[in-house]
């Protein structure tokens, strides 16, 4: 091969390598810039999601110094809830049972343009105290979005008392049936250990007062005054069970709550009111699902609805403007399942003559029953959990504000 032939493939080779190693050379600057890029890009989104999480906890905080804030000012339902019937619900939360609220912090100084709000989410049938803070927050203009959510116990209910009366009737005075009616007209039945109502060996009592008239005035209460204040005879007792009251006389001036405080403890009837308002108003009722559980009726009309089934007590509470003159009765047929309270504010005249058609629970009394109506049923029976219960834990201050412990989640499931 000629010299010059041999020069001239040696350059071609020599061009080749060297556009070759441009072009890798190339390649991997290319590469290089997009790696430094694509950090770049991770870098800030990490930053805005950091941002944004970080937003979504200062609304959370600031919503729970803001219900802390606005049950500490108030005993009533604090305002934020009104604006419930205007809220939709997170995913998941459906049907009447939930209730959920807006609430809007304000614009953080330091995060001018992060967005955030708060969604107050709470159960009104079996924990209208405990209310989960779904908070979430985005910066304007990013798709970062921050989410997390936490509960919190809110003093919406006193605790249910420990050791309450069992027995099917629950007095602050005396009772007796009306005249005429005997056998199977008025049945007061206490628990049974067959589990069966108005038979077999009865467990408790089955009328419990905490006041029983004096009428020698020696201060003690004899064997014959409790029966002539308690004065259900044994045919009005097919269930059998004892009927007791005090043995010592007290004076009945003032009117201290005696038989309220022993089955409902420092339940409030302002609180009673409030929940059983915001029921109705969520659209709560005896065919929802669930069905609705608390019914404060301030109507002087005969009740006719009836409510509640074993495995689903009620409280029916007929308050002091119901009872205003008389308290209204339960028509003939109504059947309730649960706890039926008369505020009757220790005056006998208003639950006189009363009628409680067929009760599987316990009826409540802040006087006495005398003269009560044929027909009336009243079984005593064990719920697993009455209408009025809820879960508080051991130690937990009921007036307050406190956190959930373990209920802090990121996200929103």
């Amino acid at each position: 091969m000629k010299p010059s032939a041999k020069l001239g493939q040696s350059g071609a080779i020599t061009l080749l390598v060297a556009i070759t190693l441009v072009m890798l050379a190339s390649l991997a600057s290319f590469y290089s810039a997009r790696s430094v890029l694509l950090d770049r890009l991770t870098s800030n989104q990490q930053v805005q999601a950091t941002q944004s999480r970080l937003s979504a906890e200062a609304a959370l905080a600031w919503s729970r110094a803001e219900l802390a804030r606005q049950y500490t000012a108030s005993q009533q339902t604090p305002a934020f809830w009104q604006n419930a019937a205007n809220t939709p619900c997170p995913a998941n939360y459906t049907g009447p049972r939930w209730q959920c609220s807006l609430l809007s912090p304000p614009a953080h100084p330091g995060m001018s343009q992060s967005v955030s709000q708060v969604v107050a989410v709470r159960d009104l049938v079996t924990s209208p105290h405990v209310t989960e803070l779904h908070a979430s927050a985005s910066q304007t203009g990013q798709n970062s979005r921050g989410q997390v959510r936490a509960s919190v116990f809110l003093p919406i209910l006193a605790p249910a008392p420990t050791g309450a009366s069992t027995a099917a009737l629950v007095l602050n005075g005396c009772t007796s049936p009306a005249a005429g009616a005997v056998g199977a007209a008025v049945k007061v039945c206490p628990l049974s250990q067959s589990g069966q109502p108005c038979s077999g060996s009865p467990v408790g009592h089955a009328v419990q007062s905490f006041w029983l008239a004096d009428l020698d005035g020696d201060g003690l209460i004899s064997a014959t005054e409790r029966s002539k204040c308690l004065a259900l005879l044994p045919e009005h007792l097919p269930g059998h069970g004892s009927l007791i009251g005090p043995t010592t006389s007290a004076p009945r001036s003032s009117c201290v709550l005696a038989a309220w405080k022993n089955v409902l403890g420092d339940i409030s009837p302002e609180q009673l009111k409030a929940w059983s308002d915001a029921q109705e108003r969520n659209g709560l009722n005896a065919q929802s699902q669930p069905p609705r559980s608390i019914y404060w009726v301030d109507s002087a009309a005969t009740w006719t609805q009836s409510l509640g089934q074993a495995d689903a007590p009620v409280l029916l509470v007929f308050s002091a403007m119901a009872c205003g003159q008389r308290c209204p009765s339960l028509a003939s047929g109504v059947q309730i399942f649960g706890t039926v309270v008369l505020q009757t504010q220790c005056q006998d005249e208003k639950a006189r003559g009363w009628r409680a058609g067929r009760i599987e629970g316990q009826v409540v009394v802040e006087s006495g029953l005398q003269d009560l109506q044929s027909g009336s049923h009243i079984q005593a029976r064990v719920f697993t959990k009455p209408a009025y219960e809820l879960a508080w834990p051991a130690g937990m201050d009921a007036n307050r504000v406190q956190a959930v412990a373990g209920s802090w989640r990121e996200g929103l499931r």
